[in-house]
């Protein structure tokens, strides 16, 4: 029973402490919370110019950019402390820096299905893109964690993803898997 309780407290330990407070951050006057933003790059094909990193985070001063055009380069972002949740209206909003109005197209694909956007500016050189996760099919209160962002001839300067309806983040299978183990364990000790 001692373990019982042992366990208990260090979940509930976990719990209050990874629900600290969050921030906001506001850029081109949307408002995100402050771990709202696309934080791991996990694969980038073809040669991008510029800070590859600038997709990610919330500082948005640098971008990146697919150059000689290739219609197969991309980088493949994840977010990896949160998630974006399809609600009502745009989910994100892809940020570009070519400073036009009306931005070069980014092409974004989500779950196999792929969309391009125009984004429109919003101060000095930053464009963006307000994006509805329905165009991907993802269900209603649906969490997405990975976005592909394409190169090509239409030159779009990445510079950062934030989330507009933020969740939680998506456990890796490996977790899920290491929790149900950690819990079998545990009700194993108490008999």
């Amino acid at each position: 029973m001692r373990h019982v309780r042992i366990a208990v407290v260090l979940l509930a330990a976990l719990i209050i402490g990874s629900t600290d407070a969050s921030a906001t951050i506001t850029l081109t006057g949307i408002s995100f919370e402050d771990n709202a933003f696309a934080d791991q790059i996990l694969e980038i094909q073809g040669t991008w110019l510029g800070d590859v990193s600038a997709v990610l985070g919330p500082t948005i001063n640098r971008c990146t950019w697919n150059w000689p055009h290739d219609e197969n380069a991309y980088i493949k972002v994840a977010f990896t402390d949160n998630s974006i949740v399809n609600g009502s209206g745009a989910d994100f909003v892809m940020f570009e820096e070519t400073g036009g109005d009306p931005g070069c197209p980014v092409k974004i694909t989500i779950a196999g299905i792929t969309q391009t956007y125009v984004p429109l500016w919003r101060s000095g050189p930053m464009n963006a893109a307000s994006i509805d996760l329905d165009d991907f099919g993802i269900a209603p209160y649906g969490r997405v964690s990975i976005i592909t962002l394409w190169g090509g001839a239409t030159d779009p300067e990445y510079m950062g993803i934030g989330a507009l309806n933020n969740g939680p983040p998506i456990p890796a299978p490996a977790a899920v898997w290491l929790v149900g183990v950690g819990l079998l364990t545990l009700s194993g000790i108490r008999r």
